[in-house]
C-alpha cells in the first residue's frame, strides 16, 4: 500500500493567538508520541478543542477527530481551519479525507443489522429468566413452549434482545465486532488508515462505553498492521462512572488512567468559567402528594390479591405447590410440596404465604410449613408471584394478548415493567411525584426571597432550570402543570417575587407577567424587531 508523500502535514499550521496559563501548562508537561495515548480531563470552556488540535500539530501526522454530534463537529472543523489557513485541509466529509477529519462516532461504529445473533439473544432471555428465579433446563423449556404456542411474541422477545446483544459486543466476543461493523463503516476504517492517519482524537471520549471504544481499538489495530503506531488523544470533563465494570475497562484500556487534569479555579482565574459553589435544598412532598402515594400503595395491593385471588390463580398457585411428578403410583402432596421447595425456595415461599392468606380453608394449607406462618407475602414475593403467573398462563396464550397487554399497562402504572423476560422495577409513582412535586416550586420562592433578603438582594438576577415545559406524566397528583409553566406561575404569585419581572422562555413559550408589560413589552420589541401581543 502506498502512503500519502508528507508524513507530517500538520506541522506547518500556526496558532497565532494566545494560550491560556493552564493551555500552555498541558503542552508543557503532557509529552506523547506514536503508540501513546492521552487522557486530558479539563472543565467546560477551559479550550480542550484548542489544545487537542495543537498536540497534533506538534505530532504532525495526518489526524481523524471524532465526537459525539454533528454541532461539535462543526465547531472543530472552524477551530481547524483557522490553524491551517486553507479550507481544503479540514474536512466534515468521510468520503473526502483530509489532513484533518472530523467525524461522528458514529459513522464509524453502525453495525451491519443483517447480523445474526439469535442465539446469544436466546442464551440472554434464559440468563434472565434464570435470574427471576428459574433453573436453567425449566427457563429453556418456557422458550421452547412459548415459540411453539405463541411464535409472534417468541420472535419479538429474540429481536429485542439481539439488538440489546449488538449493543454489548464487547462483552461477547471483542474478535466479532469487526465482522459485524456495517460494510460502510469497515471501508471508512480502511480509507482513514489508507490515507495515512496517525493521531486519533476523541472529543467528550466519556461517550467511549460499550462498543465505541472497541470500535476505536479496531481502527488503532488496523493502523498498526499498516506499520504505523497510532496517537491517540482523548479530552473530556466528565470521567465515566466506574459501576458497569465491563464498559469502564473498555474505556481505560483504550485511553489509561488520566494524564493531566486542569483544575475547575484555574479556569475561573481566567475568567473562562464563573465561579460558583453547589448547594442542595431538600424538599418534603405536600400533604396530597403523601395520601396520593399511601393509595397507589393500597391499590398495588389489591390487584397483586385481585389477579391471585380467582379460581384460575389459586389453581396456579397450587400448581407452583405440587408440580407435575413422573413417578407411578399414588401422588404424595407432601413429597410433592417437598419438590417445589427444593426446586425454586423463593417461589415456593412466596406462593405458600399466598395461598394461606387468600384460600386458608384449602386443604394444602395445613402441609405448608409453620415456621413464620403468621407473615403475609411482601410486596417483592407478590409481584414475583404475578409476574410468574403471567409468564406463565398468560403470554403463551395468543388468545389472552389483550389481558396480557392490560397486566403490563397496570402493572407499568405502579412502577413496575413486565416483560417477556420477567419483572423489573421502573420508575414508581413514588419517584413521579417526587420528581414532580408542588414543594419544589415553593422552594424556588423560597431560595429567591431568600437571597433577596441578602444585603445585596438589589443585584439579584436568576435563572431557574426545569426538565420539562410541562410534564408529560398524567398519573396521579396535579396532572397538568408541573414544570417550568407551573413553577413560573408560583413565582409570580410572590408578593415578594413580582419585583423581580420575572420571564419565561421556552422553546414555545414566552410570558412576562401582566403587570410587567408596560415595560418589557417595549425593550421586547427593541430586541426582537417584532410587534408583541398580549394574550
Amino acid at each position: 500500500m502506498e502512503l500519502p508523500a508528507d508524513p507530517a502535514p500538520l506541522a506547518s499550521w500556526t496558532f497565532h493567538g494566545h494560550l491560556r496559563q493552564y493551555q500552555a501548562a498541558v503542552l508543557q508537561r503532557v509529552t506523547a508520541g506514536p503508540g501513546d495515548a492521552l487522557h486530558i480531563v479539563a472543565p467546560p470552556g477551559s479550550g480542550k478543542t484548542l489544545l487537542g488540535l495543537l498536540l497534533s500539530v506538534r505530532a504532525g501526522g495526518r489526524a481523524v477527530v471524532l465526537v459525539p454530534n454533528t454541532v461539535i463537529r462543526t465547531q472543530w472543523a472552524q477551530a481547524a481551519t483557522e490553524l491551517a489557513g486553507d479550507p481544503t485541509a479540514v474536512s466534515e466529509d468521510p468520503a473526502c479525507l483530509a489532513e484533518v477529519t472530523v467525524l461522528t462516532y458514529q459513522a464509524l461504529s453502525v453495525l451491519d443489522t443483517t447480523d445474526p445473533l439469535s442465539e446469544l439473544a436466546r442464551s440472554d432471555w434464559v440468563a434472565e429468566l434464570v435470574a427471576g428465579g428459574r433453573d436453567e433446563t425449566a427457563a429453556a423449556s418456557w422458550l421452547s413452549t412459548l415459540a411453539e404456542q405463541n411464535p409472534t411474541a417468541y420472535r419479538s422477545g429474540i429481536g429485542r434482545r439481539s439488538r440489546g446483544v449488538r449493543r454489548r459486543l464487547s462483552r461477547i466476543d471483542p474478535s466479532a465486532l469487526a465482522q459485524a461493523l456495517h460494510p460502510n463503516a469497515r471501508a471508512l476504517a480502511q480509507a482513514i488508515v489508507d490515507h495515512g492517519v496517525t493521531t486519533i482524537v476523541l472529543d467528550e471520549c466519556h461517550h467511549l462505553l460499550d462498543h465505541w471504544a472497541l470500535v476505536v481499538s479496531h481502527l488503532a489495530g488496523l493502523i498498526r498492521a499498516c506499520g504505523r503506531e497510532p496517537l491517540l488523544i482523548g479530552l473530556t470533563a466528565t470521567l465515566p462512572s466506574p459501576d458497569d465494570a465491563a464498559e469502564y475497562e473498555n474505556y481505560t484500556g483504550l485511553l489509561g488512567e488520566v494524564d493531566y487534569e486542569v483544575p475547575t479555579p484555574a479556569v475561573v482565574r481566567e475568567g473562562n468559567l464563573a465561579p460558583y459553589r453547589d448547594f442542595g435544598w431538600i424538599v418534603a412532598p405536600t400533604p396530597d402528594e403523601v395520601a396520593f402515594l399511601a393509595e397507589q400503595d393500597r391499590r398495588l395491593a389489591e390487584l397483586v390479591e385481585h389477579e391471585l385471588a380467582d379460581p384460575e390463580g389459586l389453581a396456579w398457585l397450587t400448581g407452583v405447590l405440587q408440580p407435575p411428578s413422573s413417578a407411578a403410583g399414588p401422588i404424595d402432596p407432601m413429597q410433592q410440596l417437598g419438590a417445589a421447595f427444593a426446586e425454586d425456595l423463593a417461589l415456593a415461599d412466596a406462593a405458600s404465604r399466598m395461598l394461606r392468606r387468600l384460600a386458608p380453608q384449602h386443604p394444602l394449607v395445613p402441609l405448608l410449613p409453620t415456621e413464620d406462618a403468621t407473615r403475609p407475602p411482601s410486596t417483592d414475593e407478590a409481584l414475583r408471584l404475578l409476574a410468574r403467573h403471567a409468564l406463565d398462563r398468560v403470554l403463551p396464550d395468543p388468545g389472552l394478548a389483550e389481558r396480557w397487554a392490560a397486566t403490563r399497562r397496570t402493572l407499568a402504572d405502579f412502577g413496575q415493567t413486565l416483560s417477556d423476560g420477567g419483572l423489573r422495577r421502573a420508575r414508581s409513582p413514588f419517584d413521579s411525584i417526587l420528581a414532580q412535586s408542588e414543594a419544589k416550586d415553593d422552594a424556588v420562592a423560597d431560595i429567591l426571597r431568600l437571597e433577596l433578603g441578602q444585603s445585596c438582594g438589589e443585584r439579584v438576577r436568576a435563572v431557574v432550570v426545569t426538565d420539562f415545559t410541562q410534564h408529560g406524566n398524567r398519573r396521579g397528583g396535579d396532572p397538568s402543570t408541573a414544570g417550568a409553566l407551573r413553577c413560573f406561575d408560583r413565582v409570580i404569585a410572590d408578593a415578594d417575587l413580582v419585583a423581580l419581572r420575572p420571564v419565561l422562555v421556552t422553546g414555545q413559550h414566552l410570558r412576562i407577567n401582566h403587570a410587567d408589560a408596560e415595560v418589557l413589552l417595549p425593550l421586547l420589541e427593541r430586541e426582537t424587531g417584532q410587534v408583541a401581543t398580549t394574550t
